[in-house]
């Protein structure tokens, strides 16, 4: 009986209910047949360790729904009246020649694996630097509650209960036109507005109305992979423009192309913003070309550097963007609740080819997201997310330039969850992955996000939708390690880097006290730090300064020491210092750490 009922009182469900789980399985399973009486509450609640008032409200719950009949005097019996007879099935079926041929049936249907490349259990991982997984800390929970249980009232089951045919909630749908699309600049009637299983879903009605093996699809690369498939599936002939630091390279979308798919507000996976400037750019281009434009507005809400670009939707006159958007991104991915905004005509035919597929997507979760919208909660949580992942942002910005500051190169972006990660030319991000995997780092290797044939090994990914700010530095400082040990083992030996002219002694204090250096973060902000010749330094970070701090600086026999008030953890911190004509080389241990220019002022 024990080994049956395994609880666990610190789960995510009561003791009771787990309870009547395992009976419930019990029973369905024959291990208490039909008409057997059941243990004693006293004594199952002896065997199992728990109040025996537990056993007593988990036997009348299942009297009440019909597992269990109480007998009088007697005790409490497994009700016989809740089985049919099952199905036999026939015997002596011989299988082993029958087999029908699948294997060649599906050879011509090639799917690449969708899985994440990082394990399921990714919650154990002390520092799992991933993205787009669920991390329950984010999660509104009591408003989502409340909303579910206001969906729950007898006036709003009877609105969501019954089948809408191919309608959607009316409510979610005036919310959306009314308040989540205006804030991306986007106006758009009720009958422009498809509610969608996710953002996957909208793609995926998008290539079964229009992509074909006439139709050219122009795509991000690297970009991302669902989309990629979906053409592929779909014979569609692929076309595949680079990412620039600004978005995708306008200028190299062929004339001939149909549809041109972007994720603009954060590039997937390089998290690059898309300008302005691209923005009406793309938008021109596809009136002259006539093209159609596939918008991806994956993370817009994630914009907590500075102000958010329009969407390319609001941009459109013509009816030629078709923009797709998700709650999953932002709330929890298994919601799985996304919206279509195009052309009535379009959504029309998305809706029939909808009711195809899977109707509509629940009405009862339709309702809890326009209530959740309604009551000004998914504002609150946009507030409250934004707020927590741009302080993880910030820490993983600091400690990429706290200790990676030379490895890596990251893309312009107005913020999100990611940093795009250019490391050495020696590196290969798979086998990378797998040893920081050992020592309980988990970062993203890009090579899935390629669909040409160049798949450049040296790029990985950095989220920080799933891990805690407090344990962002340390992760960051046991990947550089890691990092160096990597470089150390793989490249092959060089001649010694002349790095210019070492300074000590005199003319060590002499440069120090008059010197500005003048550099790049890596995220490719500028940088200036003013030295003194009273030991104080001030430095500048930003295209107006916007961040600065204060510090010290000293020597120490031929090693140069600094110490910020805040930058850098306000860690003391010794180097070598090197000059080669206007170039400042710093080193450590005869490791190059950093290199800026520098100015000498009087």
């Amino acid at each position: 009986m024990q080994h049956l009922f395994v609880l666990d009182a610190s789960g995510s469900t009561n003791l009771q209910q787990q309870l009547m789980q395992k009976l419930i399985s019990a029973i369905v399973s024959g291990y208490f047949a039909a008409g057997s009486k059941m243990p004693s509450s006293r004594k199952l609640a002896e065997q199992l360790g728990i109040a025996r008032n537990t056993v007593v409200h988990a036997y009348q719950q299942l009297i009440d729904e019909g597992y269990l009949l109480s007998r009088e005097r007697s005790g409490i019996y497994v009700n016989d009246l809740q089985f049919e007879q099952p199905a036999v099935p026939a015997q002596n079926t011989d299988t082993s020649t029958s087999q029908y041929p699948w294997d060649k049936m599906l050879s011509e249907l090639r799917l690449e694996s969708s899985l994440p490349p990082y394990p399921h259990n990714w919650q154990q991982y002390p520092f799992p630097f991933i993205d787009g997984q669920f991390d329950p800390s984010l999660f509104p929970v009591n408003q989502w509650r409340e909303c579910s249980k206001l969906s729950l009232n007898v006036g709003e089951i009877k609105s969501w209960a019954s089948d809408s045919g191919q309608h959607d909630d009316q409510l979610l749908t005036e919310e959306i036109r009314t308040k989540v699309l205006p804030r991306r600049g986007i106006f758009a009637a009720a009958d422009e507005i498809l509610i969608t299983l996710g953002s996957q879903q909208a793609l995926y009605l998008i290539s079964k109305l229009l992509l074909n093996n006439q139709t050219l699809l122009a795509i991000e690369e690297p970009g991302y992979q669902g989309m990629r498939q979906l053409a592929q599936l779909a014979y569609a002939p692929l076309h595949y423009v680079d990412v620039e630091e600004d978005g995708i390279a306008v200028a190299n979308i062929p004339a001939h192309a149909d549809l041109v798919y972007v994720t603009p507000s954060h590039q997937m996976p390089t998290a690059v913003t898309m300008s302005l400037e691209k923005r009406e750019a793309l938008i021109a281009r596809a009136e002259q070309d006539n093209f159609l434009i596939i918008e991806d507005d994956y993370e817009c809400e994630s914009n907590f550097i500075s102000q958010p670009h329009p969407a390319v939707k609001s941009l459109d006159r013509c009816g030629r963007v078709l923009y797709v958007s998700s709650f999953s991104k932002v709330l929890a991915p298994g919601l799985r609740l996304g919206f279509m905004v195009a052309p009535a005509p379009l959504i029309r035919k998305a809706r029939q080819l909808r009711t195809l597929i899977s109707r509509h997507p629940p009405a009862n979760n339709q309702r809890i997201m326009g209530l959740f919208l309604s009551l000004g909660y998914y504002d609150q949580t946009m507030r409250r997310l934004n707020q927590e992942i741009a302080q993880r942002w910030q820490q993983m910005r600091e400690a990429l330039n706290h200790y990676l500051s030379t490895a890596i190169v990251t893309s312009r972006t107005v913020g999100g969850s990611t940093c795009w990660i250019q490391g050495p030319d020696t590196l290969n991000s798979q086998r990378f992955a797998a040893e920081a995997a050992k020592t309980g780092i988990l970062i993203e290797p890009v090579n899935r996000f390629y669909g040409g044939k160049a798949k450049p090994s040296h790029y990985f990914r950095l989220g920080v939708s799933s891990i805690p700010t407090p344990k962002i530095r340390e992760g960051i400082s046991q990947l550089a390690k890691l990092m160096h040990q990597w470089q150390q083992h793989s490249e092959e030996p060089q001649s010694p880097v002349d790095y210019g002219k070492r300074l000590r002694g005199e003319a060590l204090r002499q440069f120090a006290g008059k010197c500005e250096f003048i550099g790049r973060t890596v995220f490719g902000d500028p940088y200036r730090i003013k030295l003194a010749a009273d030991g104080s330094m001030q430095g500048f970070e930003g295209y107006h300064d916007e961040k600065q701090d204060t510090g010290k600086w000293w020597l120490d026999g031929d090693i140069w020491y600094r110490q910020w008030q805040q930058w850098s953890y306000a860690e003391v911190l010794g180097f070598e210092l090197y000059i080669s004509k206007n170039q400042i080389n710093w080193l450590r241990n005869g490791q190059l750490v950093d290199s800026a220019f520098f100015a000498l002022h009087p």
